[in-house]
């Protein structure tokens, strides 16, 4: 009896299956962390900045400081279509390095996040 539920449940599924598809984006460049040993806290320029990891994606302005902002995000979106309702999950992570620096354009402090590493693919509402 088993074995006919199954098969009964296997040809339900199969009847309302439309698709499923698998997708996978990419925004902005991603941050060589090898680069970042070469900026040094009171001692690097921000024209050096600039040319070891490249124009930043965002500069914000404040309290006599600048501040570069480097991103990278990584999404990854599986989908299941059926006939009556559908299932998609976006995981999206990302990587932010910050260039903090006087007002001489002087490094002060760099703070770096790296995220993208965990990023899933994962069907919600299965899985963890």
């Amino acid at each position: 009896m088993s074995f006919v539920k199954s098969l009964a449940g296997a040809a339900l599924i199969l009847a309302f299956t439309q698709g499923c598809v698998v997708s996978r984006a990419n925004v902005g460049e991603p941050i060589q962390e090898e680069t970042l040993s070469h900026i040094k806290k009171g001692v690097t320029p921000m024209a050096e900045v600039v040319s070891l990891i490249g124009a930043p994606d965002r500069i914000v302005r404040g309290n006599d400081r600048e501040i570069f902002h480097y991103y990278y995000y990584d999404a990854k979106s599986p989908g299941l279509f059926l006939l009556l309702i559908n299932l998609i999950h976006m995981d999206v992570k990302s990587d932010n390095l910050y260039v903090f620096f006087n007002k001489s354009g002087i490094a002060e402090e760099v703070v770096y996040g790296k995220r993208t590493d965990r990023t899933q693919f994962r069907l919600w509402p299965f899985g963890e």
